[in-house]
């Protein structure tokens, strides 16, 4: 662990949360040929992968600006634990060249930004632990000369993870505050992974977190995105805001309103709704649709409306209680 943001060699800061590893990746041997100053971070899974499962391993890493040198080959070596990066027959900190890691990045990183490293595994059933570092001898390493009368290579590590392809990020459900109340969490608990936070509509990263505090002025929805080997995917969540705040009112009909299918293919069904309104959102906010439901159950046909995720406002006038649901049409 290194300081944060300052530490005696650079200020910088983690790319999530409060933590990040420092390490050495590279010494040149020609400036000490008897030191060999070379470090590997490792980490314990929480439980074995799936043997024939497919795996995303990914990690971040920063060039600390004022090492010697930037270089490539930084890489991930997954296994069950025979690798012991404390001791060596050859010496500690001794370039673990014996291993030949399944994922590499075979460009020299030089940006001081955070740099994303990624590749697909294939299980074998038998890996618990994670080694980051550099596992290729000084002849098998590029370099780029950055400070020419030192010999080290100083990188940063962050959010480290290893997701089996196919799973889906969580925006959590929807959000619904009234002008000026406390900000909204959205989201989940779960840290490290590859996510970006959006703003619907925009492409500006608003966080990298699993969880994300926002506070609104008008109704928003917001994307989350998992950026895995298998391609990117997406949940949203909206944070409603409106003059009344919902409250936790037990009497209201709202409460037990049902709709279903949900997803649909254009016609859903919508329960213990009778004498309510009914008001559909797309993701920009916009009212594509509305009526007021007649009957304790009733058919809704929103055929005419693209494929999408909407959604769907339940109000009570005589409370003025207000649901949200969230439809998505396939």
């Amino acid at each position: 662990m290194t300081g944060i943001p300052l530490n005696g060699g650079f200020y910088h800061y983690p790319r999530t949360g409060n933590g990040m590893v420092s390490m050495q990746m590279y010494f040149d041997e020609s400036y000490s040929p008897e030191v060999y100053q070379r470090d590997y971070t490792q980490g314990r899974f929480y439980k074995p992968l799936i043997a024939g499962k497919y795996y995303c391993v990914t990690f971040y890493v920063a060039f600390e600006q004022t090492s010697a040198y930037a270089i490539n080959h930084i890489g991930a070596y997954l296994d069950d634990g025979i690798i012991d990066v404390g001791q060596d027959s050859i010496g500690c900190a001794a370039p673990q060249t014996a291993y030949t890691p399944q994922i590499v990045e075979n460009a020299i990183i030089a940006d001081t930004n955070w740099t994303m490293i990624q590749g697909l595994i294939i299980a074998t059933g038998t890996e618990r632990f994670i080694t980051i570092g550099n596992f290729y001898d000084i002849k098998h390493t590029d370099t780029i000369p950055k400070i020419i009368s030192d010999a080290f290579s100083w990188y940063l590590i962050d959010d480290v993870s290893v997701v089996e392809t196919g799973t889906k990020p969580n925006a959590g459900p929807d959000a619904y505050v009234s002008p000026g109340s406390d900000s909204a969490t959205i989201g989940s608990s779960e840290e490290g992974l590859p996510l970006t936070w959006f703003v619907y509509g925009s492409l500006v990263p608003i966080g990298h977190t699993g969880s994300l505090k926002v506070h609104p002025d008008t109704t928003t929805t917001y994307v989350l995105s998992m950026d895995l080997c298998d391609g990117g995917t997406t949940d949203t969540v909206t944070v409603w805001v409106a003059p009344t705040k919902v409250g936790n009112v037990k009497m209201s009909q709202c409460e037990n309103v049902k709709i279903y299918p949900n997803p649909t293919t254009g016609n859903f069904s919508i329960e213990h709704a009778k004498g309510l309104q009914l008001t559909i959102y797309d993701v920009l906010g916009k009212e594509v649709f509305a009526t007021v439901l007649n009957s304790d159950k009733e058919q809704v046909n929103i055929n005419d409306l693209p494929g999408g995720v909407y959604m769907g406002q339940i109000t009570d006038a005589k409370t003025g209680v207000r649901v949200v649901r969230k439809i998505v049409k396939e």
